[in-house]
């Protein structure tokens, strides 16, 4: 009876085995596919870089009031040409113009930063520049929805630094400098 048994164990182990190795190929088969997708490498953010007009034209407004209208109306004439890009689906190009943006923020805030002439007119500056950035945060969250994910981590990115340029310049109201009684 044990010699039974011995075959019957034997036939066992070739059971089990074969159930493990069908098994382990199912499972090697359906990793490699998991894997196999190819994940879309995330784009390089954008050049930062103020085209010549743009340079020209905030150079001829030494004014603070005019300059950061005029900042603010440059953003927005790029943030119109992205959203345009974007529903044209030319990513690329939408992502040349939101780097144009963010070469725009940096340079008005760092203007109305160094411009310690008039302190009344630079704090009024500051709050129109603050006020404006308010509004580039909803169309830029509109652009993210619609990009594909390889372009999206910089889109997310931009939407955290406005909010973070709009601290900046809402900082200087908070200074040390205020008298107290």
């Amino acid at each position: 009876m044990e010699a039974g048994t011995d075959t019957t164990t034997r036939g066992l182990y070739k059971y089990s085995f074969g159930r493990w190795i069908v098994c382990s190929l199912a499972f090697v088969c359906l990793a490699s596919v998991g894997f196999g997708q190819i994940q879309d490498e995330p784009a390089p953010p954008p050049i930062k870089m103020l085209s010549k007009t743009e340079r020209t034209l905030l150079s001829q407004k030494p004014q603070l009031k005019e300059r950061t209208s005029l900042a603010l109306d440059l953003m927005d004439a790029r943030m119109r040409s992205a959203e345009k890009f974007c529903a044209d689906e030319n990513y690329s190009l939408m992502y040349a113009e939101l780097g144009g943006f963010q070469a725009l923020i940096d340079n008005t805030l760092a203007y109305l930063l160094k411009a310690k002439n008039d302190e009344g007119k630079q704090l009024n500056s500051l709050k129109k520049f603050e006020i404006g950035l308010r509004t580039f945060t909803p169309r830029i969250e509109s652009l993210r929805r619609e990009l594909p994910s390889n372009f999206e981590p910089y889109v997310k990115y931009l939407i955290i630094y406005v909010s973070d340029t709009r601290e900046k310049a809402i900082e200087p109201f908070f200074s040390n400098s205020v008298i107290s009684n």
